[in-house]
């Protein structure tokens, strides 16, 4: 009899987990913003702050193209004009972001010898909507400027770091990032469970092949020495309800991570791994030792800052729109 329960818990726990994943399903269904049914201000935030976001990343190229991108900031303009036309305001910092972004493309193109006449008059239309004083698109600055901070009250320090594309070219010292995964070791991890690895090549070939299939390095990952790979371990888990448990375990782990890292003089970019089954299997078999039960949650950019260089400077929303009291 005890076994027959068992059996039956068992079933009913496997209906449970195709449940769960249905509901997953439908809920990312309906609110991802790709469904033409969703006309929320968080949508037509996030289309702005994605879209501008390919212009500043081509900015912040160590040699950024002569007139790159003109495509994707027309329809920047269109997602910025339907923003307006659905009533969100202005002052909304998505759409400051765009503006400034796009004014200071303007300036560094006009420096390359490169000038789009009519996409300059049709920005000249949002300066009404400008708010002065707000601060993004491209930072200058150097190496010893930056790791001045690393001193320097947590804030400050925090702060100091930010998402590089532009790495000297030799590869990392081991035990650079066994220093900076010591530390973030110390991230908070479900009952201890410790879930999280990193893998780390040291052949230029399998970096180079990694680099080809991922995401979000278009344009950088020819300067790219090392890419850390992350993971976390399904097995640590043991119930439906912790099926995303590995996406918030790696995630804090990389985010104490990529601060160890900078503490260390080690850029970083975090690049998304797209939850694709097949592509999944390529980054294994370019991999080579990453177990089926571990999960490739996303891929680090890494490499030693360079004596000059500059970054993109995103805005972040107002903390009253994160931070709901009630």
């Amino acid at each position: 009899m005890p076994e027959l329960k068992k059996k039956i818990k068992f079933i009913i726990d496997r209906f449970s987990m195709i449940y769960e994943f249905w509901r997953d399903y439908c809920n990312y269904r309906r609110w991802n913003y790709n469904n033409p049914k969703v006309v929320t201000r968080a949508a037509q935030e996030s289309k702005i702050l994605r879209q501008t976001h390919m212009i500043e990343k081509g900015m912040s190229l160590s040699e950024p193209r002569k007139g790159f991108g003109q495509q994707k900031i027309a329809v920047l303009f269109e997602m910025m004009d339907q923003y307006l036309k659905m009533g969100y305001p202005s002052d909304g910092m998505p759409f400051q972001d765009a503006i400034i972004v796009l004014n200071a493309y303007v300036d560094m193109q006009k420096g390359l010898g490169y000038e789009n006449a009519a996409m300059v008059e049709k920005l000249k239309t949002y300066d009404t909507y400008r708010i002065d004083g707000l601060t993004a698109g491209i930072k200058y600055d150097t190496r010893a400027n930056l790791m001045s901070n690393i001193d320097k009250p947590f804030p400050e320090f925090f702060y100091s770091r930010h998402s590089m594309r532009q790495f000297e070219s030799k590869s990392l010292i081991i035990e650079d990032v066994e220093k900076a995964i010591k530390i973030a070791q110390k991230a908070p991890t479900a009952c201890n469970r410790q879930a999280s690895k990193v893998y780390l090549y040291k052949d230029k070939a399998t970096n180079d092949a990694l680099g080809e299939l991922i995401a979000g390095n278009t344009g950088f990952q020819q300067e790219v020495p090392n890419y850390l790979v992350v993971t976390a371990d399904v097995s640590a888990f043991y119930d439906t309800f912790e099926r995303n448990q590995v996406y918030v375990e790696a995630g804090l782990f990389s985010m104490a991570l990529v601060e160890a890292l900078h503490y260390y003089g080690i850029g970083s970019c975090i690049l998304q791994n797209g939850e694709y089954y097949k592509k999944n299997k390529k980054f294994k078999e370019i991999c080579k030792n990453i177990p089926e039960n571990e999960r490739i949650i996303l891929f680090v950019a890494t490499g030693y800052y360079k004596n000059e260089f500059s970054y993109a400077m995103s805005l972040r929303k107002n903390v009253e729109d994160v931070f709901i009291v009630k």
